[in-house]
């Protein structure tokens, strides 16, 4: 059998997230934390339009409706059922009638032209990994975003799971293409489960769509981070961030490690940490644009780029002293991320991120503190809260 047709049919069979209860149009955040995207993204500006791509019964759809109260949303599958089912919802709450619904395969080469572009945001989660030719889909996105627009991608890694379990399916006899739900399968689910150190509950209780999909699915791509951002590359879309490593990448912060990965920018860290502990699963944050990358290693330029603090931190600023070289303990909290960092920091380190707005440069805060100032001790610093996502860098001004 034709593998799309085949992947078709699992959910025309199947829809997910299967609609059990009226409550499934409450639906569920799928994507990272908002504030650490915004960070990432560095949006100024409300949304205005939001694609999602691969919307299954509307779970996504109907969350982001719910963040997004001014946004146009469009929400398109390849599943008639699925779409079906999403506007069964749709009609049960007024709250909602702002989606449309569009029954459309993500790699139809005219999928601009039916759903339209200039999207601010296109969300596609667990999606890409269980369909042919994502390269296709990709090219697709990047003609639906505006010129600032974002992709979020959320694909499997190759630490996914069914990476090493469909190979040791036939060996219980069990065809990796062809799911038939038991209660023998469950069994063995359970013992995988064990064998490979998760609680017993973490696949052998899942519902059968999604371990049709997940486990027993006609094609599975589950590729490393070098992989995804070369086919993303392909489409001119370029890597910002990845949510995937933000809790990994704050135990090097509690000693001077990071110095290490100067100049660095966020995605060639997101990459290297891939490289070195590779994930089940990617969230990834993509664009048109490049990312900005400051001057890092070049400390007089540096110093005309302009600081801008981000909101994924609440800052806990101590009071002020004018004791310009007194260590102070500096407190950021991010419960969207469930983050804590405290910093020892001087005075006029605390003075120059109080007057971190976008507006003026580090040479032009820095003015105003009279005491010598250690740029490299600076620059250090800067890179760490800029890879904490707590600060961003702007250019100068023009």
């Amino acid at each position: 059998m034709n593998v799309a047709r085949a992947i078709r049919q699992i959910y025309e069979k199947r829809p997910y997230p299967a609609v059990r209860t009226s409550a499934a149009a409450r639906g569920r955040w799928l994507l990272p934390p908002l504030p650490w995207m915004k960070a990432i993204w560095q949006r100024q500006h409300p949304l205005r339009r939001i694609l999602i791509a691969g919307c299954g019964t509307g779970s996504e759809a109907f969350t982001l409706c719910r963040q997004f109260s001014d946004a146009e949303i469009v929400a398109i599958d390849f599943s008639s059922r699925s779409i079906r089912a999403a506007k069964d919802l749709q009609r049960k709450n007024r709250k909602l009638q702002r989606i449309r619904f569009v029954v459309c395969d993500l790699i139809n080469p005219r999928l601009p032209k039916i759903i339209g572009d200039n999207f601010d945001l296109v969300s596609c989660h667990g999606v890409l990994s269980y369909i042919p030719r994502p390269g296709q889909a990709l090219k697709n996105f990047g003609r639906c975003l505006a010129t600032d627009g974002v992709l979020y991608l959320g694909v499997n890694g190759e630490m996914h799971f069914s990476r090493r379990w469909r190979p040791a399916l036939p060996g219980f006899g069990r065809d990796v293409t062809d799911f038939q739900d038991s209660a023998s399968l469950r069994q063995l689910l359970k013992l995988f489960d064990t064998l490979s150190g998760h609680p017993s509950g973490f696949i052998a209780e899942k519902p059968s769509e999604y371990v049709a999909g997940d486990l027993f699915g006609p094609l599975i791509q589950n590729w490393p981070l070098r992989q995804w951002t070369r086919v993303c590359r392909a489409a001119d879309l370029h890597l910002l961030g990845s949510y995937s490593i933000f809790r990994p990448l704050r135990a090097i912060f509690q000693d001077r490690w990071y110095r290490f990965l100067i100049p660095r920018s966020r995605a060639k860290v997101a990459e290297l940490s891939e490289l070195l502990m590779p994930s089940g699963f990617h969230r990834l944050i993509l664009s048109r644009q490049p990312e900005v990358r400051p001057p890092w290693k070049e400390l007089d330029k540096l110093q005309t780029w302009r600081p801008a603090l981000t909101q994924l931190y609440r800052w806990q600023w101590p009071q002020k002293t004018n004791r310009w070289l007194i260590l102070r303990n500096l407190k950021l909290k991010s419960p969207s991320t469930n983050t804590l960092v405290e910093l020892p920091i001087p005075e006029w380190q605390i003075e120059l991120l109080r007057r971190s707005t976008g507006k003026d440069s580090i040479s032009d805060i820095l003015q105003s503190v009279p005491v010598r100032i250690p740029r490299r001790a600076l620059r250090d610093q800067l890179y760490l809260l800029y890879q904490l996502c707590a600060i961003n860098l702007l250019p100068p001004a023009s």
